[in-house]
């Protein structure tokens, strides 16, 4: 059902000031699995007795990180270094559940710190253009690896709460991103129109084996004038502008709408359409935190009870439902599907759903490599 976006889990801007402390020879522990600890492992920023700084700690609600433990022998760096926390190269943790401690570079950008970060993974492609836009370059990332002892470590305080609150210093964290670029006058060269946009994930290599049926939809918004981008194909600096310069903005719920982050333009339009009846409830702490006028649409079939098992796995199968027929109508837009292609593309779509929960292709792959084994075993 079509509905405004409303705060119904009273989630809030945090009004007290975000704390920082420094840690004068401060040690930065890496990255430490343990069974039964926290999520993300143990690691974080100990002082010079070895005491672990609280501060830290990260607690997302469904993610933790952080904790001491005991360590032998510890590399030394004569500077100061800011405490980052984990990270991996996912678009949509990144926003919610790693960079809150940003807001320190976005209130001293030009300082040339350095950044220390957890984790298996090195920062690629737009997390370094992001880093980049808060004055953080590649060469002042820091990779901890075994424990480090600094001159000094500075922590920042996490700066938001997933689905809980927002604090000013996290929206600060944006805002310094927008004001580089404005300043920078920058303007993308192979945009098209920005009037209308649809951002859809059919280039997305994830979504093409877990979500069906997008290809009406985006169909349907070609037909009345929206602009199909694929995001992921977007740097920093695009999904900026596009945020802040185009006049509705429709996209598939999930990691997407989350970006309106980036935008300080009120008088957007922001149409998302649900993939399931599975509440997302992190894109509504940014919808409190940006001001838009978002609505949300039902554009999804769920025919097995038991699917999409989560709102990050799937599999979904999304339907030009009644919801989107009637916002349509209620637009004055064009639908381009007859009663008949509608009904022939729900069982369409309905037995692709159903080949991807047996995993027919993988079945037949797994069944082929036993099948030359054998073979290839025959021939010795």
């Amino acid at each position: 059902m079509a509905h405004e976006f409303e705060n119904n889990h009273n989630m809030y801007r945090m009004e007290r000031p975000m704390e920082v402390v420094t840690v004068p020879q401060g040690i930065i522990l890496p990255q430490k699995e343990v069974p039964d600890g926290p999520m993300w492992g143990l690691g974080g920023v100990c002082d010079s007795k070895g005491e672990f700084v609280p501060l830290s700690y990260y607690d997302g609600g469904w993610a933790t990180h952080g904790g001491g433990y005991q360590w032998e022998n510890e590399a030394y760096i004569d500077c100061d270094v800011v405490y980052f926390g984990m990270f991996f190269n996912h678009w949509g943790h990144f926003l919610v559940d790693l960079l809150g401690r940003l807001w320190y570079f976005a209130q001293n950008k030009g300082d040339g710190l350095k950044l220390a970060y957890l984790g298996t993974e090195a920062p690629r492609g737009n997390f370094l253009e992001f880093f980049s836009l808060l004055g953080i370059q590649k060469e002042n990332l820091l990779h901890i690896t075994e424990p480090t002892r600094f001159r000094n470590v500075i922590v920042p305080e996490f700066s938001c709460k997933s689905c809980v609150w927002y604090s000013d210093e996290y929206r600060t964290i944006f805002d310094s991103m927008i004001d580089t670029v404005n300043q920078e006058g920058y303007v993308p060269a192979d945009l098209p129109s920005l009037e209308k946009v649809y951002f859809t994930r059919l280039a997305f290599g994830k979504a093409k084996s877990t979500e069906i049926g997008e290809n009406n939809i985006a169909k349907w918004l070609e037909c009345n004038g929206f602009s199909l981008i694929a995001p992921e194909k977007l740097s920093i600096r695009d999904q900026i502008y596009v945020w802040n310069h185009a006049g509705h903005i429709v996209c598939l719920d999930g990691s997407i709408p989350i970006s309106v982050a980036f935008s300080n333009n009120p008088a957007l339009k922001l149409t998302i359409l649900h993939k399931t009846h599975l509440e997302h409830l992190n894109v509504e702490l940014y919808l409190l935190m940006r001001q838009c006028q978002a609505v949300f649409l039902d554009a999804y079939w769920e025919p097995f009870k038991k699917y999409p098992k989560n709102i990050g796995a799937g599999p979904f199968l999304f339907h030009i439902t009644a919801d989107l027929q009637d916002y349509s109508s209620k637009m004055g837009w064009k639908m381009p599907f007859s009663v008949l292609r509608l009904h022939c593309a729900k069982i369409k779509n309905w037995c692709k759903l159903v080949l991807c929960i047996w995993n027919i292709k993988g079945r037949i792959r797994i069944f082929g490599s036993k099948v030359k084994r054998k073979l290839l075993g025959g021939c010795k």
